[in-house]
């Protein structure tokens, strides 16, 4: 048996014996993310939902009073962060803050993997989003920005799997940083959509888990192919784990569909560029 069916086979059957090598879904960012949807979001509700949770009170206000806004007089109340930032902000702050405590390692060889696949997830997320104000689906951005912050939960779930058997002694080594690529590359899809079934969250954004990098998949789904262009432009200027500068990104089924321009993919990019300062760790 090769060492890469076998680390496979290790992988599934821990994922068998247990189920909590991530923290469970955070409810109240994604009652956020509802609720920031809405067409008339009610900011009481919103409001409600962050003050429950310290950390992410903390870190709405802090980018509520950070130096973007210097001159302004300081927030010191959640609601008046959520009148300065915006709802649709405040719930992509939300999303990003509650997700972020899921990619921690003891191990620094991990936790610099992680980190990677943080980046690429923030890109994604920004780029989903972006994506969508600037083509014709703005009405699902909320939704694209969720779906590609999410959509390689499924790489973070093999990655948290492979260090809990390292420190468990089931292995005594750390396998090269490109042969974890490719055992995440190999199960993060199917195990991602599994993930998202188990956390009760909606079958639209298990189904982007599950197809993002599907060779067939549903061309009318807009939310899947929105996450699927943002996902291969990260690849194309080498946010993630693999880089490849090559990818025209006109010439994919991907920009067709939505139909954006040359100039809005280039402007894309330099958007994607942009977030890597942003979604430092």
């Amino acid at each position: 048996m090769s060492i890469n069916t076998s680390l496979i086979d290790i992988v599934n059957d821990r994922l068998n014996l247990k189920d909590d090598f991530l923290p469970a879904f955070d409810a109240n960012a994604y009652k956020i993310q509802q609720e920031a949807s809405k067409k008339s979001p009610d900011i009481q509700v919103i409001e409600k939902l962050i003050v429950q949770d310290q950390a992410l009170t903390s870190q709405v206000l802090k980018l509520a009073n950070s130096a973007f806004y210097k001159g302004l007089n300081k927030v010191t109340t959640v609601k008046n962060a959520i009148m300065r930032l915006g709802t649709k902000e405040v719930a992509n702050i939300a999303l990003m803050v509650s997700q972020k405590s899921g990619y921690k390692s003891k191990d620094p060889y991990y936790q610099k993997i992680m980190d990677n696949l943080w980046r690429h997830s923030v890109a994604c997320a920004v780029g989903s989003h972006w994506i969508c104000k600037n083509g014709q689906f703005g009405d699902l951005a909320q939704e694209a920005f969720f779906a590609g912050l999410l959509h390689d939960i499924g790489k973070l779930l093999v990655m948290a799997v492979i260090a809990d058997v390292k420190s468990s002694g089931i292995i005594d080594i750390n396998p090269p940083e490109a042969f974890l690529n490719e055992v995440m590359k190999t199960l993060h899809a199917d195990k991602g959509y599994t993930l998202m079934t188990a956390w009760n969250l909606p079958e639209k954004y298990a189904i982007v888990v599950r197809d993002h990098h599907a060779e067939f998949y549903d061309t009318g789904n807009h939310l899947l192919t929105i996450v699927r262009l943002a996902n291969i432009t990260c690849n194309k200027i080498g946010i993630g784990d693999s880089s490849d500068p090559n990818i025209v990104l006109t010439a994919t089924a991907e920009a067709e569909t939505l139909g954006l321009s040359e100039i809005k993919l280039a402007q894309l990019e330099i958007k994607l560029e942009d977030t890597m300062a942003l979604s430092k760790p």
